[in-house]
């Protein structure tokens, strides 16, 4: 099967059912494919050909779910870019993917007028919700080609886009995913979460990231409504739960610190929602217990790598529950159990098999793991061995097959010759009752080589001094694993789909 059989089989079958909704904007499946193919057929028409590139610099909009669908229809290969990287970052995607043509919002285009002197690519620039200088306007593009599907020969194994990384260690790389990548994770998705015909599926998931499309083809695969935002607020996001008559949601972790912290979440009728995926970092234990008990036991978190395109393991709502056993409990700390179709392994670096409750790299096969980084055959090596994705997460697993991710290997600090794993250390810091948010990374250090700092953002409304986050780890943590320092701040700064920037973190420590 291929991506573009996903919406062409929905608009036959449910050719009057709503199959998209941003803000007032509605359409049909019979509508929405239909303006699909005239944009793939605009595309084709312009000369592209499949394999060819467009990148995409836009804030979340129907017609970026439009130009996902039109390269599934015509293989003509996206590259969406992260619209909060720096100009630099942003240039050496450009040129990175060599795109024919890029689209952008209205509001990018000063952005993108400051980097073109350093752009080998592209020539031609189309502009979402108006112009610019020397640039074609979205509307007039598409209008005056035909609603007929575009006769383009494509396979599962053809490339669907290039999606690049976060870039929280240096430039972002580019992933290769093929239209089998997508159809394996949308898959495993209906099957997993589950969604269901009659879903009102709302999804928050950045675009630029491969779980916003994921969500899209998720929905197009079983035939259900998706709903957008332009933007995230919790009065906007509940309004809509309440219009909508939304089922299930899928936001990125630090929305949902955001909307526990919402005093009028009361004033909303959300008893329509039966499900809230979340993704992008692990969602503190503290944190999860206090969001089953506003929201319910609806939570299902999704681990996952843009990588792997899809979800790697799952916690499933029977297992997010804020009170039970010890061992229920513990479980909070989890990201699950491998999903369906997906195997994963937690190995020692000479790729063996380490026993439960021992740490070990997590690597994991499957038919949703991208072909390799675009133009970057060492990096694709050093990642794609034995038919296997080495993802760089530590884990352990316990007995009953639940994986427990520690950290990323490059951020494991070792302290007087001692290993701390930071995500520990940050767990005992939400424990305590004024923390909304927190980091650990290593700081050069004389005497121990790394020495532990946090970073610490408090709740709205609460006092807490460093002195004193100290002092409250201090009977949780082993020595060598005691914070030397902690800095307050107002947030930690977090790439879109959710994970902090320890980078930058350190970047600024050192600066």
């Amino acid at each position: 099967m291929l991506l573009r059989e996903l919406i062409s089989r929905s608009a036959r079958r449910y050719p009057n059912k709503t199959a998209l909704v941003f803000g007032d904007l509605r359409y049909s499946f019979k509508e929405h494919n239909e303006r699909v193919n005239r944009l793939a057929n605009s595309l084709l028409a312009l000369g592209l050909n499949k394999g060819d590139r467009i990148a995409i610099l836009c804030d979340s909009c129907p017609e970026y779910v439009e130009l996902y669908w039109a390269g599934a229809k015509s293989g003509i290969v996206l590259a969406p870019m992260n619209t909060r990287l720096s100009p630099r970052e942003l240039a050496h995607i450009i040129n990175d993917a060599e795109p024919e043509l890029l689209f952008l919002g209205a509001n990018y285009v000063e952005l993108l007028n400051s980097i073109r002197p350093q752009l080998s690519y592209p020539k031609d620039f189309v502009v979402i919700g108006g112009g610019g200088e020397g640039m074609q306007s979205y509307a007039e593009l598409v209008a005056p080609y035909p609603a007929t599907e575009p006769d383009v020969e494509l396979s599962e194994h053809d490339t669907f886009c290039i999606a690049y990384t976060s870039g929280t260690t240096g430039l972002p790389k580019g992933a290769v995913v093929t239209q089998r990548n997508f159809i394996a994770a949308a898959l495993d998705g209906a099957l997993l979460y589950p969604i269901r015909h009659d879903d009102a599926v709302l999804n928050l998931f950045p675009y630029f990231h491969v779980g916003g499309f994921l969500l899209m083809s998720t929905a197009a695969y079983v035939g259900c409504t998706y709903v957008g935002l332009e933007r995230f607020g919790p009065a906007l996001l509940f309004a809509t739960i309440e219009k909508e008559r939304v089922t299930a949601a899928a936001l990125v972790t630090p929305m949902i610190i955001s909307l526990l912290d919402y005093p009028d979440i009361s004033n909303y009728d959300l008893s329509s929602l039966s499900m809230i995926i979340y993704s992008g970092a692990p969602l503190p234990v503290e944190v999860l217990k206090k969001a089953t008990k506003v929201f319910g036991n609806i939570f299902i978190g999704a681990y996952g790598q843009t990588e792997a395109v899809g979800s790697m393991a799952y916690l499933a709502k029977e297992d997010l529950v804020a009170e039970g056993s010890e061992e229920k409990l513990r479980r909070l700390a989890s990201c699950g159990k491998e999903t369906l179709n997906v195997e994963i392994r937690v190995v020692d670096e000479e790729g063996n098999d380490v026993p439960p409750n021992q740490i070990g790299e997590m690597i994991i096969k499957a038919d949703s793991v991208m072909k390799g980084y675009w133009k970057l055959p060492q990096a694709t090596a050093e990642v794609l061995r034995g038919g296997y994705l080495y993802t760089g997460d530590l884990a352990t697993r316990d007995g009953d097959g639940y994986i427990y991710p520690i950290d990323r290997k490059k951020d494991t600090i070792v302290s007087g010759g001692e290993k701390v794993y930071p995500r520990e250390v940050e767990e005992v810091i939400y424990r305590h009752p004024a923390v909304v948010e927190a980091a650990v990374v290593g700081m050069p250090d004389e005497e121990l080589g790394e020495a532990v700092k946090a970073f610490v953002a408090v709740k709205r409304g609460e006092t807490a001094t460093a002195e004193e986050i100290i002092e409250f780890c201090r009977p949780n943590l082993a020595k060598h694993a005691m914070p030397k320092s902690v800095e307050l701040m107002p947030s930690l700064p977090r790439t879109p789909s959710g994970k902090v920037l320890k980078r930058v973190l350190r970047e600024g420590m050192l600066a």
